[in-house]
C-alpha cells in the first residue's frame, strides 16, 4: 500500500510528459528524443564535440537549441553573420581600422585590434582629436537661466507644452510661464509646430529637463512698447480689470497697471460700472525693474480738456468752494480751477467771500494752464478797466471781459515780440564780434 501511494506521483509525471508528446507530434512538430538527435549530428558535422546521446531522454535546454541554430549557421555559410569566410562586413569599418582578417568563427581565435596607433600615425589622430575638441566647442548647448532660445512646442497639454530647443533632452513650458495674459487654456495659446522665442528660468526639482517662459519674453517687450509711450508722455486706453476701495485694476499691453482713487476721475460704483470697458488714462510712474505701473483717468481727461484752452481767453464757470486764500471754479472740464485772492482784484482783497460766494456765475481770463498736473489758474483782476471793479461792481468787469481779454493779447504778442527782437539783435551782435577781430 505504501509503495503504491509513493508510485502515485511518478505515474502522474510520466502521464502529462507523455500527453505533452503526444500532443507536440499531433502539431506536425518533433520529439525531445528526436530534437536531441538532431543536435549531436549537427555538432558533429560542424566538428564540436557532441554530449553522449541518451536514448529516451525527454528534455533538452534553451542553451542547447541554441547551439544548435548557431551551428548550423556556422555550417552553412562558415560564418556567423552568414557571410563567406574573410568577406568585409561593414565597408566604413574597414576603411577606418582595415580590413578584417579571415575568422574561422571560433571564438577564442577572435582578436579585436585595440591599439590605434597601428591604424594610423600619431599626428593624424592627435589632428582628429584636436578637430573633435573643436566641435564639441561650436555645438556647445549648455544652456543657463536667461538664456534667450528659439524653441519648437512638440506637444501641449494641462500641465504645460513640451518645447524642442536643441538640449539633450527637450525643454517643458509650465502652463503659468505661457503668456502674460490671465488664462489657464494653455492649447488656446500654443500649438504644437509653433516657433517662438522662450527664455530659460532655474528649475526648482533640478533634473536634466530644462524649464524655459514664454510669459519672461512677452512681458519684456510688452514693457519696452510701454516705455517709449512712456517717454512720450502720451495718453493711452487701459481696460479696467477689477474695482477695490484703492482704485482699479487696469490691463495696458497685457500688463496690468493700477489707477488710484484720487485719480480716478469717478466714484467707485460708476467705475464698477465700467468693468471690461477701455477709458483714457496718463501715465504717473512706469518702472520695468520693480514691475510697476501706475496711471491717471483724470489727469488724461485733463490734457483732453485742457488743449481747448489758450491763455488769454475767456471762460464761463462756477464757483463751488471758497477759501481763505481763493475759490474753485467749476468749468465744466472735470476738474475745477483757482481764481487765487491775488487775481481777484487790482485791489488789496481782504476776505475772499466779501467778492465771491458759492453757486455765483463768473467769467474770469486763463492764466495759465498745467496739462501734466491738471491745474489750471483763472484771473479777474486782468478783466477790470479800472483797480478795484471787481470790489465795487463785478457786473462791469463781466460785460468787458473778452474785450479786456482781446486787450491783454495784444500786449502779451506785442512784449514777445519785443523779446524775440532783442534776442535777435544779441545773437548778430555775437556772430560780428568774430568777425571784426579776424
Amino acid at each position: 500500500r505504501d509503495a503504491t501511494i509513493l508510485a502515485q506521483p511518478l505515474r502522474a509525471t510520466r502521464t502529462r510528459r507523455t500527453r505533452r508528446e503526444r500532443e507536440r507530434r499531433d502539431k506536425g512538430g518533433k520529439s525531445m528524443a528526436n530534437v536531441l538527435r538532431g543536435n549531436a549530428l549537427t555538432k558533429a558535422r560542424a566538428g564540436l564535440p557532441a554530449a553522449p546521446l541518451q536514448r529516451g531522454a525527454m528534455t533538452a535546454t534553451r542553451q542547447q537549441r541554441g547551439v544548435c541554430v548557431w551551428a548550423k549557421a556556422a555550417k552553412k555559410s562558415g560564418t556567423v553573420s552568414g557571410m563567406e569566410v574573410g568577406a568585409p562586413l561593414f565597408e566604413e569599418v574597414d576603411g577606418a581600422f582595415g580590413t578584417l582578417k579571415d575568422w574561422s568563427g571560433d571564438l577564442a581565435e577572435f582578436q579585436m585590434e585595440t591599439d590605434l596607433s597601428k591604424l594610423e600615425s600619431l599626428e593624424e589622430l592627435e589632428a582628429k582629436r584636436k578637430e573633435f575638441a573643436s566641435l564639441l566647442d561650436a555645438y556647445s548647448y549648455n544652456f543657463a537661466p536667461g538664456d534667450r532660445v528659439v524653441g519648437l512646442v512638440l506637444s501641449v497639454g494641462k500641465r504645460g507644452a513640451t518645447v524642442e530647443i536643441g538640449a539633450k533632452l527637450p525643454a517643458f513650458c509650465p502652463a503659468y510661464e505661457a503668456s502674460v495674459k490671465n488664462s489657464t487654456n494653455v492649447r488656446a495659446i500654443l500649438k504644437p509646430g509653433m516657433e517662438r522665442e522662450f527664455e530659460v528660468i532655474p528649475s526648482r526639482r533640478g533634473g536634466e529637463t530644462l524649464l524655459v517662459s514664454a510669459r519672461i519674453v512677452e512681458s519684456s517687450l510688452a514693457w519696452k512698447r510701454v516705455m517709449q509711450l512712456y517717454e512720450k508722455n502720451t495718453v493711452v486706453e487701459v481696460k479696467i480689470r477689477h474695482v477695490s476701495r484703492g482704485g482699479a485694476l487696469v490691463e495696458l499691453e497685457n500688463l496690468q497697471g493700477f489707477i488710484p482713487k484720487s485719480h480716478l476721475g469717478m466714484d467707485l460704483e460708476k467705475a464698477k460700472e465700467n468693468i471690461g470697458k477701455t477709458l483714457v488714462a496718463k501715465f504717473l510712474e512706469a518702472d520695468a525693474e520693480t514691475n510697476r505701473l501706475v496711471l491717471s483717468h483724470r489727469l488724461a481727461n485733463v490734457q483732453n480738456n485742457v488743449k481747448d484752452l489758450e491763455v488769454g481767453s475767456v471762460i464761463k464757470g462756477k464757483v463751488v468752494a471758497v477759501k481763505d486764500y481763493g475759490a474753485f471754479v467749476d468749468l465744466g472740464l472735470e476738474f475745477n480751477a483757482l481764481l487765487h485772492v491775488s487775481q481777484i482784484s487790482y485791489n488789496r482783497l481782504f476776505n475772499v467771500d466779501q467778492v465771491l460766494s458759492v453757486g455765483d456765475e463768473i467769467k474770469a481770463m486763463v492764466l495759465s494752464y498745467d496739462a501734466n498736473r491738471g491745474r489750471v489758474s483763472l484771473s479777474t483782476k486782468k478783466l477790470e478797466m479800472e483797480p478795484g471793479d471787481m470790489l465795487r461792481n463785478p457786473a462791469k468787469v463781466f460785460d468787458n471781459a473778452e474785450k479786456m481779454a482781446s486787450q491783454f493779447r495784444e500786449r502779451v504778442a506785442a512784449a514777445e515780440a519785443v523779446a524775440r527782437a532783442s534776442a535777435a539783435e544779441a545773437k548778430a551782435s555775437k556772430e560780428e564780434v568774430p568777425a571784426n577781430t579776424e
